[in-house]
Order: C-alpha cells, then structure tokens, then sequence
C-alpha cells in the first residue's frame, strides 16, 4: 500500500538531481506537488512550447500546503484536495480552480480463452495479496470448474507506477512475489496472448481494447455487480479504482497576472492535444471534464473554492420545501444544518406529492420542489402561464437492492411482480414458502428480513405494486442494523432482506459472505442493481431525486444558503449514506459553480425587476404632483 509514496518519492529524487538550477529561476511559472503529476505537466509544458518550469516535488499533501500560502501558481496532485485543505485556501483568501489533466489506468488483460470476462475486486485481492504467494496458484477463484487451469500472473517490475497503482488495491505492503515481472508492457503483452491462463496488469491504452490476442477484462469494484472497462469515464464515475487522476490547482490571482501561466493551462487542457497523452502513458479525461477544465480557466469563479459565496452567520426569514417526501431525511438534515446558528430562520419541509408541488411553487408559495420522477408537457403550465422561471439541479437517485442467500438459485433474479408479492402486505401468513411465490420455485421455507413501513427503502421497494402507498407485509423480522440482517440472510437458506445502496455498500466493506446481490426484472430482463442502472433507471427499483427551483428566489439569502449547505462536501456525506448515487462528490464543484452564477443572474434580475419598479413609482408621483398642481 506505500509504494505509491515510495515511488513518487523516487521520482522527487529524480527531478531534484536532474534539474537543479530551476528554482532559481524567479521568473518561471512555479509548480509544487506531486512528482507524479510533475512529470506530466512538464512534458506537456515542453510540447506547448513553454520556457521550463520552476518545479519542487515534495508530494501532494505538502504542495498542497505550499499552495495555499498563496505564493505559487500551481500545486499539482493526484487526489482531489480535502475539505480542510480547501479551508486553509480559504482562510488565506486564496482563490483557485481545479483541473484535471489525466489519468494513469491499470488494465487487467488476460489469455483470449480466460474463462471470465469480469474480475471482482474479492477475486483480484485474492490473487494479488502478498500471501497468495504459493497458494493461488490456479483459476478456481473464477470458480471450481477452473481449478485445473493453471495461473500464470504476470506484474509489472516495482519500479514502475502501475506496481504501485495495483498495490493500492491491496491490503498490506506490496503484491504476491512469485509472480512473473516485466519491465516492459509489450513483452507481458506477448507473454499473456501465448499462456494459456496468463493474466497481467499493464498501464491501459485505448488500443488494448482492440487486441484480437488477448481478453481486456472488466473489473467490479466493491464486488457491486457494476462491472466497468477501464476508461476515463469509468474512473471519473468512481466505478474503476485502479488508477489515479492527476489534478493541477491553479491560484486564479496569480493566473490573472501572468499570461504565461493561462496559456500553458490552455494549452496543457486542450482536448484537441488529448493525442499527445497517450504518448506520456497518460489517459486523457473524458470530454465532460475537458469542458469542467475550459470553464475553470476562464470563468472569475473558482470552479473548486466558489469562495465568492458566503453564507451569513445569522439569517433571518423562511425557506419552503414542498414536492415528493423521497428525499426528506436529506433535505431536512440540510435544514438542521444551517438553522441550528439562525433561530429567526424557518425552513419549511411540506411534502404533499410532486404535483402539489408544482403547482406551490407555480403559484410562488413554495422556493423549492422535490421531484421524484420526469417532468410532463404540461407540468410547468401554470408557470408558464404566470411567466415564472424555474431552474433544476439533481440530487441523484435512490434504490432499494435486494440481498440473498448466495446458494438459492431462485433468488438470483425476481420480478417486480414477485417483490410484491414476497413484500406485499396480503401474503402476510399465507406466502410463507418460495414456491408460493411462484410454482417453478422450490418448496423451501421463506424467511424474510424487513424494515418498517416508512423507512425510504420499503417505499421504493413496492413503488411497482398497485396501490399507491403499498403498506409492507408485518410477519418480517424486523431490523434497522444492515449489517446484521446481510449476516442473517447469508446464515439462512431461503432468506431474503433490503436496504439502500449506501447500506449495501457497508455490507460490501463488511465482507460478508454467502450473500448475493438480486437482479430484479422490470419487464425488459434481469438488471442487476450498480450505480449505472439506478442512475440510468433500467433498474426497477430505483427512484430519482430532482429539485425544481423558483428563479426569483435564487435572488434571496436564505435559498441560497440553503442549497450551498445541500451540495458542501461535508453534506454530501449524508447524501451518499442515504444511498444516493448518480451525483459526485467530485461533481459537487461544478454544481456550486452552477448555483453561484445562478444566485448572480437571480440577483440582477431582481435588482432590474425592482430598479424598473422604482422609476414606475416615481413617475407615478411626479404625475400625481403634476396633477395637483
């Protein structure tokens, strides 16, 4: 797990005794940070035509340090900055902007006739970790039937970034020893497409993708069922961690002054240059983050910091909240949050359904709806009608996943009709065996492991049922702890349970065993839950969270402050325990940057609605003067 450290630190080393004379140079534009990423940045620098850089590699946490004192123009890393690193930059008024110029991808490629074309993290921990050394030493970990295929693991030398890529997979101090190594990845290439059984780890490329001699594998991170291919937009989605991106922040003041340090970042986050990345084993980003980066550089904000935007210390008046109740326990805890300093300040939460919702913040009674499905045609009607504008920003998308025994076949895939009939309140007493639930399943006794009625999950989970609010069948056993209803359904053959998919991420870390994630048939095949299909909503049982808002109040403190509380970082926590996913904490930058041109825009809008308002009064007076005199 420390030879990333130890390798930027070799590299430190490297750029120290190979240039020394560019700290004197005053006049170079200076970068501090990771050497990692100071490789690339130079280089990048060098094919743009740039005089040479004034670099010092110290590594991400310190040059992010240095950063924020304000006397450098950038600080390169290879992890976004932390929320105490952004208050310290903060706190010394240090505006800046985040870019991110690249990735550095491991692929796990294998022999044309690997028998899986998919790699769980479970099943790369259990070949790569330092005591695999000697023990596995076959394919059985892709399942019994292989055991007779011999593993031939091929790993790059550690001296190179991609040994240290892959041991931050790992638990403990480097990867197995009795691996075959390379130095070189063609010659691992060549050695995986002529074993039969090979599997290696080399640095991704887009043309390994286009390999007929070997099998480019997908790989499950967190053994989620949401297998990915390595990608930009994979890694940039968090679905694909073996890897790390390489950010450059740059001090906006300093940028504003010297036309050198714009033009080397125009140049270096140019996505028609994307082509000379690869060249530097260096994975472009995807063409959204190309766009985040040309905004950041010319846009006054800071795309990251949005320090322009300060909540008061004490606020005054009312927020409304109307719409769907889907999203109440973050919405209100976002509430909490930001009243607990300002008792003259009243959010409130009325949720009454979305088109109640609509129609309130239609008739400017409400600030912000919820929304829990699409919008129709005819939705905005009425503001339309009254001429009132509307914004809207996600929040994400929630779900309800499904957690079985992993030896029960029957439960590998239920329809919606089955979930309701398992959960529905009438099977109480009397579908109380599996082949009750349908005649092709066994004649095994069911056990169930639920949740109350109003929990978020049971709402989601019978949202496919008939009724509009399906109560939840009362002959479960109830528990609020995931953890242990995970442990109780993977002890129990036949047992079913579900929670959010924050909570499935904590039996993942849990390493629960004997548990299987339930694919669910909403009527076009079995899709088994991931952050792509709730996202996307080719999962059944998923539901997505919008928030509609009223333009003319982006114009007032309090809203705004109250959606700068929502998307912090520190918020954002909540959100993603609340099982929400779609959105980011990567993301949430750019949607600050969102709202803070919005609250600008709100803001001349209302100071013109009240100018206009102003001279109407005072023509009207000057003509009433007139008249009686």
């Amino acid at each position: 797990m420390n030879n990333l450290m130890k390798w930027a630190g070799l590299l430190s080393l490297m750029l120290l005794i190979a240039r020394p004379s560019l700290a004197q140079d005053s006049t170079s534009i200076s970068v501090v940070g990771s050497g990692i990423v100071n490789a690339l940045v130079e280089a990048m620098a060098e094919q743009g035509g740039q005089e040479p850089l004034d670099i010092s590699t110290v590594g991400t946490a310190t040059g992010i340090d240095r950063f924020c004192s304000g006397n450098i123009d950038l600080a390169t890393a290879i992890r976004p900055m932390s929320p105490a690193e952004r208050a310290i930059c903060g706190s010394n008024e240090v505006a800046f902007s985040e870019l991110l110029i690249g990735h550095r991808i491991v692929a796990f490629v294998a022999h044309a006739d690997a028998p899986l074309e998919c790699l769980t993290e479970t099943q790369a921990l259990a070949i790569l970790k330092p005591s695999a050394s000697g023990v596995a030493t076959d394919w059985s970990f892709a399942g019994d039937e292989e055991a007779d295929l011999p593993l031939s693991l091929i790993l790059p030398s550690d001296v190179l970034l991609e040994f240290a890529i892959a041991d931050e997979l790992v638990p403990g101090d480097g990867l197995r020893r009795d691996a075959g190594e390379y130095d070189d990845a063609d010659d691992a290439l060549a050695k995986v497409a002529e074993t039969v059984g090979a599997l290696a780890l080399v640095g991704w490329q887009e043309s390994l993708a286009d390999l007929e001699s070997v099998a480019l594998l997908a790989y499950d991170k967190g053994d989620a069922g949401d297998c990915a291919l390595p990608a930009a937009e994979s890694v940039e989605q968090e679905r694909y961690d073996a890897a790390i991106s390489m950010f450059v922040y740059v001090n906006r003041e300093r940028m504003a002054s010297n036309q050198r340090v714009f033009d080397m970042l125009q140049f270096v986050t140019d996505a028609d240059n994307q082509g000379r990345l690869p060249l530097l084993d260096a994975t472009p980003p995807s063409a959204a983050r190309y766009e985040m980066n040309a905004r950041a550089l010319v846009e006054e904000a800071a795309l990251v910091d949005a320090s322009d935007f300060q909540i008061p210390g004490v606020l005054t008046g009312s927020v409304r909240i109307v719409g769907a109740a889907s999203a109440f326990d973050v919405l209100n805890r976002a509430a909490t949050t930001l009243t607990q300093n300002s008792e003259g300040l009243a959010i409130d939460l009325d949720f009454a359904g979305q088109t109640n919702g609509i129609a309130a913040l239609c008739a400017r009674e409400a600030d912000i709806a919820l929304l829990d499905s699409d919008l129709g045609d005819s939705d905005l009607a009425a503001c339309a009608d009254g001429e009132i504008f509307t914004m809207t920003t996600r929040l994400g998308s929630q779900a309800t996943v499904l957690l079985g025994n992993a030896a029960d076949e029957h439960t590998r895939c239920l329809t919606t009709d089955q979930v309701n009939t398992v959960w529905g309140a009438e099977s109480a007493d009397i579908v109380t065996s599996w082949s009750g639930v349908d005649a092709s399943f066994p004649d095994m006794g069911m056990t169930l492991f639920g949740l109350t009625l109003l929990d978020q999950s049971t709402d989601i989970l019978l949202q496919t049922a008939a009724d509009v609010i399906p109560p939840i069948r009362r002959d479960t056993e109830m528990d609020f702890n995931p953890l242990y209803r995970a442990a109780a359904v993977g002890n129990v053959p036949g047992a079913l349970t579900y929670l959010n998919w924050g909570d499935y991420q904590r039996v993942i870390d849990n390493q629960q065993t004997n548990i299987q994630l339930v694919a669910v048939d909403g009527g076009a095949g079995c899709v088994i839950p991931s952050p792509t299909t709730i996202e996307n909503g080719s999962y059944a049982l998923a539901r997505q969270a919008t928030l509609l808002i009223l333009q003319e109040s982006l114009s007032d403190i309090n809203t705004q402050s109250y959606l700068w509380t929502l998307f912090s970082a520190d918020n954002w926590l909540n959100v993603e325990r609340e099982g929400f996913v779609g959105l980011t904490a990567l993301e949430l930058p750019a949607v600050r940057q969102e709202l803070q041109r919005w609250f600008t825009e709100a803001e001349a809008i209302q100071a013109a609605s009240d100018e206009t308002a102003a001279d109407e009064t005072s023509e009207q007076e000057g003509t009433e003067a007139g008249g009686s005199g």
